[in-house]
């Protein structure tokens, strides 16, 4: 009868496979954070498209109420549009660039109702700064048995300027022929471009967040009011 003879790992054998394990490990250990920054980094963007969008309906609305309250004379001015004057600013708004407070009261003013899941603040005694806000109610037990507090989900810092530097052609009522944007006056009583900066997480310095912009043109729907009254 043949004897089997048994053979067994030395440390050497044990102390090599387990650093070959521990390599494995690390190494899928390192992916996890990766994952979870593409992962933050997706909602953020899909965040982002709802909330310039949101954006540019409310700003588009407030545009086109002030050019409708527009009396005939201040229609044939060059700046025209009460909001666009009293709450956007002309260039690019350096307010507002550190982290917002804890108590967003005392230097924010909300814009519409902010028992909702979405809120809109614009910065107190400032032009063209907002803070928008995806928030959560969480049950907070120690203020009692209904009691929420709120979370935010996403705050994003939105900084608004016009820009009127048209690179297009458009029709010239004075002459009624094509010609250049740039050379037209006074085309701020018939459209207007706005500038929108989105930075985010709008709790960390303004030195490290993500930054998107966007840019669009706004026309005056009271176009024919605005000739006729020439």
């Amino acid at each position: 009868m043949r004897k089997i003879q048994k053979y067994y790992f030395n440390m050497i054998e044990i102390a090599l496979a387990m650093a070959i394990l521990a390599i494995g490990i690390s190494s899928i250990l390192v992916l996890f954070p990766v994952g979870i920054n593409a992962n933050k980094t997706a909602i953020a963007n899909n965040n982002l498209a709802d909330i310039a969008e949101y954006m540019m309906g409310y700003l588009r609305g407030r545009m086109a109420a002030a050019w409708a309250n527009t009396s005939d004379a201040d229609m044939n001015q060059t700046e025209n549009n009460s909001f666009r004057k009293n709450e956007l600013s002309t260039n690019y708004p350096t307010d507002g660039d550190d982290a917002i407070p804890g108590d967003i009261s005392s230097s924010w003013t909300a814009l519409g109702n902010t028992d909702h899941g979405t809120r809109l603040y614009q910065l107190t005694n400032k032009k063209g700064v907002f803070l928008f806000q995806q928030v959560s109610k969480v049950p907070n037990p120690s203020a009692g048995a209904n009691a929420t507090i709120d979370v935010p989900d996403f705050s994003v810092i939105i900084k608004v300027w016009c820009d009127d530097t048209f690179d297009f052609q458009v029709f010239d009522l004075n002459s009624y022929s094509y010609a250049s944007a740039q050379n037209i006056t006074g085309l701020n009583k018939y459209m207007t471009a706005l500038c929108m900066e989105f930075s985010w997480p709008a709790e960390a310095p303004y030195a490290n967040r993500e930054t998107r912009v966007f840019r669009f043109e706004i026309f005056n729907e009271f176009f024919n009011k605005a000739k006729e009254s020439d």
